[in-house]
């Protein structure tokens, strides 16, 4: 959770309250456990994994992968989200490793794609992800907050 704040901080965007964050990690976690247990060739029934990096217990950085169908590639495809590493552990190959791992996943789940999205002001994180060979794309991303309604 600390490094979820961390990257959510840095981005500016407002740190969900923690017994609500936990609740969705302990989903997703429960997920990566499923998925952890699958044959690789098995396409996922548990969509969601989270890649850690750790040393002598302490999480130095993690990301998580969201498997999908795509019409666009008529076949599945995988989402990279919340990357991050600790401030103090940057630069120092953890997360092309973390990277690397998520790409292996997707191919052995028989994914078409991995994609990732970037803030535009992230310049570090973009030259990043082309030195890893990721090709840029040009889009616009546009979303609604849907906060909960009161009946």
């Amino acid at each position: 959770m600390a490094l979820l704040r961390e990257i959510m901080e840095l981005h500016g965007v407002s740190v969900p309250a923690e017994e609500r964050l936990g609740s969705v990690l302990e989903v997703i976690l429960a997920e990566s456990a499923a998925n952890a247990t699958s044959p690789p060739e098995t396409p996922p029934d548990r969509h969601h994994s989270i890649l850690v990096a750790e040393q002598d217990g302490t999480i130095l950085g993690m990301c998580a992968v969201i498997f999908s169908l795509s019409t666009w590639s008529a076949a599945p495809v995988c989402e990279v989200q919340d990357l991050v590493v600790t401030a103090e552990h940057r630069r120092n190959e953890i997360g092309r490793g973390l990277l690397q791992m998520a790409e292996r996943l997707a191919r052995q789940r028989g994914c078409a794609r991995l994609f990732l999205l970037t803030e535009s002001w992230n310049l570090g994180a973009h030259a990043f992800y082309r030195s890893l060979g990721l090709s840029e794309k040009t889009c616009l991303y546009f979303e609604r907050a849907l906060e909960p309604t009161e009946h």
